[in-house]
Formats: C-alpha cells, structure tokens, sequence
C-alpha cells in the first residue's frame, strides 16, 4: 500500500498518478472508449504492463485499488488463508478460463494427459 498519491492532469488525455516518496507510479492515456494504464512501480520496469479500460473511471478505480490495498484482519476474528499455488493455477489449468482457450488444441490434449 502507498501511504499517499495525487493525479495530475497534465494535458487532455493524459493523466499522472505520482507519490511524493515513489515518483510517478501510474500513466493513464488516452480518450473515449480506449484508456490505458501503464504501470511504472519500483520493480515492474518503465512500461512494463499497459491495461486497456473502456471508461476512465473504471480505469482509475484499477489503479485506487492496486495502490490503496490493505490487507486487513479484525480483532479477534480468524483469517482465512490459502496456498499460494492456487493464484496462477486457474490461469494454467482451468478448461473453461481465457488462457486455456487460446492455447492450440494439441496442447490442451497433452495437458489432458
């Protein structure tokens, strides 16, 4: 989590999402219908990732909730906790998620094997 961030409009279009501590950490660009986001956090690489959101706020509510997560447990309540394996497992072996479908059929009978 950041402790703070601003944005800043620099021109039409195009918007910055900066931390006094962390420099800029996001670029938002773009206009209707095509607004992308490129990540550029300490440890992702300039231009590492770049998302594509219809809508600006939708846009702006990713990078809210990549810089604003906190992970919390309340007093006296147990947490629940997961294997890490489980995070990439879907992407690698669920029949029915977007990576799977893209892979060529051949690929999809050996892993069936």
């Amino acid at each position: 989590m950041i402790d703070g961030f601003s944005v800043y409009r620099r021109n039409y279009g195009h918007w910055d999402i900066s931390s006094r501590d962390h420099g800029r950490l996001f670029r938002l660009r773009g206009g209707p219908s095509q607004w992308d986001v490129i990540d550029e956090r300490k440890g992702k690489g300039a231009n590492s990732s770049m998302i594509a959101f219809k809508d600006q706020s939708a846009a702006m509510a990713y990078i809210c909730a990549e810089l604003m997560h906190e992970l919390l447990t309340v007093e006296g309540q147990t947490p629940h906790v997961m294997e890490s394996w489980n995070i990439n497992w879907t992407n690698q072996h669920d029949g029915l998620g977007p990576s799977y479908a893209s892979q060529p059929p051949q690929t999809r009978a050996e892993e069936a094997r």
